[in-house]
C-alpha cells in the first residue's frame, strides 16, 4: 500500500508524540493542532485510511471523542533518521 506524505507526517507526529499504546493515544484535533497544515476532516480521512491497513489503532475515548495511536507495523514504514551531513 502507498501512502502520501500526509499519512507519513500523521504516523510521525505519533510516534514522536508517544502516541504508542491504547492509553496515550491522540485525538484528530491533537493531531491537527501539531501537523499545522491540514483542516481536520482531511487529516480524519488518513487516519481511517490508515486504521484501515493496520497502521493506526483507536485509543481510549478523550471525552467524546476517539482517539488513535501508531502500531508496531506504522513504526516500521518510517524511515530511520540519517545524521550524516558531511
Amino acid at each position: 500500500m502507498k501512502l502520501d506524505r500526509g499519512s507519513y507526517l500523521i504516523l510521525a507526529i505519533m510516534q514522536k508524540c508517544g502516541a504508542a499504546d491504547f492509553i496515550q493515544a491522540l485525538t484528530i484535533n491533537e493531531i491537527a493542532e501539531k501537523e499545522r497544515i491540514s483542516k481536520t476532516n482531511t487529516i480524519y480521512k488518513k487516519v481511517k485510511h490508515l486504521q484501515k491497513a493496520g497502521y493506526i489503532k483507536e485509543g481510549v475515548k478523550v471525552g467524546r471523542a476517539k482517539s488513535y495511536y501508531i502500531t508496531r507495523e506504522g513504526v516500521m514504514l518510517l524511515p530511520e533518521k540519517e545524521n550524516n551531513y558531511e
